[in-house]
């Protein structure tokens, strides 16, 4: 074989396991249709790798389905953008530390309520 096969060879198992390790990744961040949409993308990208890089005939029904895809993503994420922003504005703040008086009441509850030992059931301090 030729230095440049095994050149296109190990980076087609380069590309391959990096797109396994993100598939991986994306698999718990993000929703059953943002994965698939991911998926699209890839596809769009081969078919424009494979068009740049090995000069593969692209027609107009490829072309107007990668085209198709892409309208698609981008009016995918308008609309989750839409939503969270929406959901941004309706959904109250949660906080992120207690108030003074919340921290009394809670020192006040320990103190009054001595902590008892679970084994010998004897009350502590």
């Amino acid at each position: 074989m030729s230095s440049g096969a095994i050149l296109f060879i190990l980076l087609s198992c380069t590309l391959a396991v990096f797109c396994n390790v993100s598939q991986y990744l994306c698999i718990g961040r993000f929703s059953a249709v943002s994965f698939q949409v991911l998926g699209h993308m890839k596809t769009v990208c081969v078919l424009t790798l494979g068009w740049l890089l090995f000069d593969s005939e692209l027609t107009f029904k490829n072309i107007m389905g990668m085209v198709l895809a892409v309208v698609g993503m981008v009016i995918y994420s308008w609309a989750v953008e839409v939503e969270k922003q929406s959901n941004a504005k309706t959904l109250p703040h949660s906080k992120n530390s207690l108030t003074e008086e919340e921290i009394r009441l809670l020192k006040a509850g320990v103190e009054n309520n001595p902590l008892k030992d679970v084994e010998l059931g004897e009350a502590k301090g």
